[in-house]
């Protein structure tokens, strides 16, 4: 169950970097967050919301940094990391990106996921 909680964390850790990609967050995305993430993860939710909060108005990390300390969430209990999950993670992180102010970063950052997800 530890390892589930981790997993959303780094969600809402990437969700995150996809949100920040437009330099400043808007009231308007993390709306779009809390909207898309409470759909998809359901009862799960607040581990990624809490972790969202934490990094936006606490540790303010660089986009690179968050993703890769999302990534490295996903190596350390990649046991736990279920086809299941990360077809929600990308769902999830796609449904942010087009949210509000769709870009080819955003997309980089997708596709990018999409070839790390695969090699887990």
């Amino acid at each position: 169950m530890i390892e589930e909680r981790e997993i959303y964390r780094a969600i809402g850790e990437l969700a995150y970097v996809i949100a920040k990609v437009s330099d400043r967050l808007q009231l308007e995305e993390k709306k779009a967050f809390y909207d898309i993430i409470e759909k998809e993860l359901n009862f799960d939710a607040w581990s990624a919301e809490s972790r969202f909060e934490i990094l936006d108005e606490k540790v303010h990390p660089t986009i690179e940094h968050a993703y890769n300390e999302a990534i490295h969430e996903f190596k350390i209990h990649k046991d736990k990391l279920t086809p299941e999950l990360k077809a929600i993670t990308l769902k999830v992180m796609k449904r942010i990106a087009n949210a509000y102010h769709p870009s080819e970063i955003k997309d980089f950052i997708i596709d990018r996921l999409e070839k790390d997800l695969k090699q887990l």
